[in-house]
């Protein structure tokens, strides 16, 4: 029903658009694209020799009509959503034990991984979710009399490197934030620079939840980002700021069966930092989410409090003159903090994941660190740094080597909820240090202008860490392997340059 009420209202924008021939009609905005992938993965579970593939496919279009200079409409639609084309994965996807385990025509739930503990069930196949999906439909109206900008609808959030708020604009990436939100922006000159106020007000009923894994209805009143920038010599300095004060949410974890389990009195704040010079630029945010309680009705007599987490990553990136094939040389470091499961009823860390719309690797943070504590996010209690370069070793054939090497944060590896009460979880196991490293390469080709080919190569090498949370997680006594590898090919044509 939902879904059914998006789509009436998307297409009585289209079709009052029709008669008016001064309306420019375009896919503009945001990426527009067909994506299509082919991915290998092994030796991802533990005490399994099963051998994971999929074929999965994403047509997202994003129009926007712009019915004058001051007033445009957008919208983002996924017609196919990460849609299974086929495969085996030895029971992995939903089927039943002895029976054919292949999946056909359906999605991949944005909450699948590949691990039997979260791709079993009912949760694993849903046959209508991958078909129109509209992810965002907002107004953008310039306010006559200089008095700012309003965006109001379903609305993608980013902020800085996309750590947490990721509107998952990245074609090569899933998911993202988007929030059902009223915002007003305006600039003031300020000194030698400007500064932007925003204010917004959001429901967190389908647009997003404060949790990636739950769903419910929740609001944040109001909340405010202060933006000031300034050239100073050669460096571009933006200094950046958000503050959600009061969150609150209602019936979380309602999509796993749980109910009047709520969100009480949280916040939310955040810092940025961007330099930005003619051959190099830096960026660094922070976020810190804590406060409040958990009322866990009738699962439990008392509330669990939480106390604070946070996360933080930094990008230096260099554009060296003197080596004309290599366009890019970047470092990367980023820290989500865990919690050591210390005090029983108080959430000190790992209630903040980094965004699953991050792009840190496609394997690792993306596969095998989600599916180990059953939450959706990429970097969790986890310290990182990765090197990386972009190549181009012909006219349309570039190459993109990295290299992350990646720390336990707590080494009581436990995950944000793992009293039992939520679920399935990892419990309090001791592990080390040092997860793993991983080497990949991304090698890409150009078709044709608007058409990519790339072939994606991972490897981990486990470290004693990431030994001990696969083994944990499998139980039984099963042994994990010490390397986990995936190959992936990505074919991806791009609408937008099509369109002009």
């Amino acid at each position: 029903m939902i879904q059914a009420r998006w789509l009436i209202i998307f297409f009585a924008v289209l079709g009052m658009s029709i008669p008016s021939f001064a309306i420019d009609w375009s896919l503009g905005g945001f990426p527009s694209y067909l994506r299509t992938r082919a991915r290998v993965i092994d030796n991802a579970v533990a005490g399994t020799d099963d051998m994971i593939s999929v074929v999965d496919t994403t047509l997202r279009i994003t129009p926007q009509l712009g019915l004058s200079d001051a007033v445009t409409v957008r919208a983002q639609v996924d017609v196919a959503s990460n849609m299974i084309w086929g495969g085996s994965t030895a029971h992995f996807f939903g089927g039943t034990f002895g029976e054919d385990d292949s999946v056909v025509l359906s999605d991949l739930r944005p909450s699948d991984r590949f691990n039997g503990a979260i791709l079993t069930g009912d949760k694993a196949v849903d046959d209508d979710y991958g078909f129109f999906t509209v992810r965002m439909l907002h107004a953008d109206i310039v306010l006559p009399n200089n008095l700012g900008f309003v965006r109001i609808g379903r609305q993608p959030f980013d902020w800085g490197l996309g750590i947490l708020a990721n509107g998952g604009h990245d074609p090569h990436s899933d998911l993202g934030f988007v929030v059902d939100r009223a915002l007003w922006l305006k600039s003031f000159p300020a000194g030698a620079g400007t500064f932007t106020l925003v204010l917004v007000s959001d429901v967190f009923s389908n647009g997003a939840s404060l949790f990636a894994e739950s769903s419910g209805v929740g609001y944040d009143i109001l909340a405010a980002a202060g933006i000031y920038n300034q050239q100073m010599g050669d460096v571009n300095v933006t200094v950046g700021a958000y503050g959600f004060p009061y969150l609150h949410q209602n019936n979380i974890f309602s999509d796993i069966g749980f109910t009047g389990i709520d969100v009480d009195r949280t916040s939310l704040y955040s810092g940025l930092l961007v330099l930005k010079a003619a051959n190099w630029s830096f960026t660094y945010e922070v976020q810190v989410f804590g406060g409040g309680e958990i009322y866990l009705g009738s699962y439990a007599p008392v509330a669990l409090d939480f106390d604070y987490a946070f996360d933080m990553a930094g990008r230096l990136e260099f554009q060296p003159s003197m080596m004309a094939q290599v366009s890019t040389v970047g470092l990367e470091a980023g820290w989500a903090q865990g919690d050591d499961g210390s005090t029983g009823t108080t959430i000190e860390g790992n209630a903040l994941p980094f965004s699953p719309a991050y792009n840190v690797d496609n394997l690792l943070f993306k596969h095998v660190i989600p599916t180990i504590y059953n939450i959706e996010g990429s970097v969790i209690n986890a310290i990182y740094a990765k090197a990386y370069a972009n190549v181009q070793l012909a006219d349309n054939l570039g190459f993109t080597p990295q290299v992350l090497i990646a720390w336990n944060d707590e080494t009581t590896a436990v995950s944000a909820f793992d009293s039992g009460d939520f679920g399935p979880a990892i419990g309090a196991t001791e592990v080390d240090d040092y997860l793993g490293t991983e080497i990949e390469g991304t090698l890409s080709w150009t078709l044709h202008p608007g058409v990519n080919l790339d072939f994606i190569g991972s490897l981990v090498i486990a470290g004693d860490g990431l030994t001990d949370l696969l083994e944990a997680r499998a139980g039984d006594g099963s042994t994990a392997e010490d390397t986990i590898w995936a190959f992936q090919s990505r074919l991806m044509i791009y609408i937008d340059q099509f369109m002009k």
